[in-house]
């Protein structure tokens, strides 16, 4: 075959080859082709450019403006946390040392209890195993006044959650679009009045402590509705309690007191550290062992702990039950501390708690076809007579609780006033009978006696359990 003819035919066969590729479907152009030519060097990506254009079939200055895109949220997301870039450790981790690890490195800077230490360590664990809860407890650093090491401790956590966000206060909006966009952890410190006057960052706050729950929202460039996450984990700071019981119910508090002269700290600069780096890269690879399997734990709750305490807490249980009986006991234990507190106690648990004390101590109707009462002016009386509760200033200008405010806090119970007392002394009051449902259900009894009292004399305690807790 002549030298024409043979360059004839290998054009015939190029032709038929490009024929071929072109009736196959080309290759997907996904995220990760544009992400890896954003972060080549000039040289590479203006060799690589057009291979990947022809290959994919897109039109080059299209594949460019996606690098060009690309690379701006690389930088953004640089320039926003540097330390959200981490590399999971090589080699597997003792957890049980890690975490003590993490626990040490906030009590190196801040004075604080032990076990709030213990427990901030499991919240900051939960952060990085987040995308295998279903429930994201709200971790409130409180102090009753200010300087008590909120502020440090926030800075702490921020170096060790898995993609912190820090903001001091944070609209609805550009909470639930950061959400969107990064799934971060957020660390808002000075939340003092955060929520008073801010129903829609509430909602979203609220909303997020469930997966798949969200806020709807219209795109401002589209003006079509679009769902927004709200479910990322979220550690606020500020002095007191100040927020609605509906929150109230979805946190965990850890408080902080002001330090002694003589207790002694280490500064912390507010600054990231290879020590800060170590841990954090640690997390990463125990995250990605251990993540899946402490996501479907279901491990035991203490007595009391239903609904949402439960469900606070099952996770932080989890990670503590993996790193050794111990751990798992102390944990709870802390819990019940924290939990199972009175602090807790919304008005209308409080006036359940202060009637049910009425009842017990008094004879008025036990011998009466409709049993036990009491008239609505006599438990005025006493709830007014303490004046360390709130009953004495409940009003407007600080003046008494009154029959209509009694009646406002104890309609949510379903409990109303009646008409009782013997014929010749009839009034309006409550019957005993109309508190057991609310009181089996938002008072839970501890059987345990109180020291110093007398064997057989002593009756069953109350605590209070936040009332939201029980939806």
């Amino acid at each position: 075959m002549s030298d024409d003819k043979e360059g004839d035919e290998l054009v015939r066969q190029m032709d038929e080859l490009d024929r071929k590729r072109a009736a196959e479907p080309p290759p997907e152009l996904t995220n990760d082709v544009v992400v890896n030519l954003a972060g080549m060097t000039p040289l590479q990506y203006a060799q690589k450019l057009g291979a990947e254009a022809k290959k994919h079939r897109v039109p080059m200055r299209l594949l460019e403006k996606a690098v060009e895109a690309a690379r701006v949220e690389i930088e953004v997301e640089k320039l926003l946390e540097p330390h959200w870039e981490v590399k999971p450790a090589d080699d597997p981790v003792d957890a049980a040392q890690l975490f003590a690890e993490i626990e040490a490195r906030i009590l190196r800077h801040v004075v604080m209890s032990k076990d709030f230490a213990f427990v901030a360590a499991l919240w900051i664990g939960q952060t990085w195993i987040h995308e295998h809860a279903t429930y994201s407890p709200i971790l409130a650093i409180t102090s009753a006044e200010r300087d008590s090491g909120k502020s440090t401790l926030m800075g702490i956590i921020r170096f060790l959650v898995r993609r912190s966000l820090l903001s001091v206060g944070i609209s609805a909006a550009a909470l639930y679009r950061s959400i969107e966009k990064w799934s971060p952890t957020f660390v808002l410190d000075e939340c003092d009045e955060l929520f008073a006057d801010n129903p829609d960052l509430l909602r979203v706050v609220n909303s997020g402590w469930t997966r798949g729950q969200g806020v709807v929202r219209c795109d401002p460039e589209t003006n079509e509705p679009t769902v927004f996450s709200t479910f990322c984990p979220k550690a606020i700071a500020g002095k007191g309690k100040k927020m609605p019981d509906t929150m109230t119910s979805r946190t965990i508090f850890i408080e902080m007191k002001r330090r002694l002269k003589g207790e002694k700290i280490d500064h912390f600069r507010h600054l990231d550290d290879p020590g800060f780096q170590r841990m954090r890269s640690q997390l990463t690879r125990w995250a990605q062992d251990c993540g899946e399997t402490l996501g479907a734990a279901l491990p035991s709750q203490p007595e009391g702990f239903i609904n949402r305490t439960a469900s606070n807490w099952t996770l932080l249980f989890a990670i503590a039950d993996s790193l050794g009986k111990e751990a798992g006991a102390r944990a709870r234990g802390v819990a019940q501390q924290i939990a199972g507190v009175t602090e807790m106690t919304s008005a209308g648990v409080m006036l359940l708690q202060d009637i049910k004390a009425m009842f017990d101590s008094s004879t008025l109707g036990r011998d009466m076809p409709e049993g036990p009462y009491l008239p609505t002016k006599l438990i005025i009386e006493r709830l007014t007579a303490d004046p360390e509760k709130p009953w004495a200033e409940w009003g407007k200008r600080g003046k008494p609780i009154t029959d209509k405010g009694i009646a406002d806090l104890l309609k949510e119970y379903r409990i109303v006033s009646q008409t009782v007392g013997p014929r010749d002394a009839r009034s309006k009051g409550y019957r005993r009978a109309d508190f057991e449902d609310a009181w089996g259900r938002y008072l839970t009894p501890d059987a345990e006696k109180k020291e110093g009292e007398k064997e057989g004399g002593a009756k069953p305690r109350y605590f209070a359990v936040h009332p939201f807790t029980a939806l």
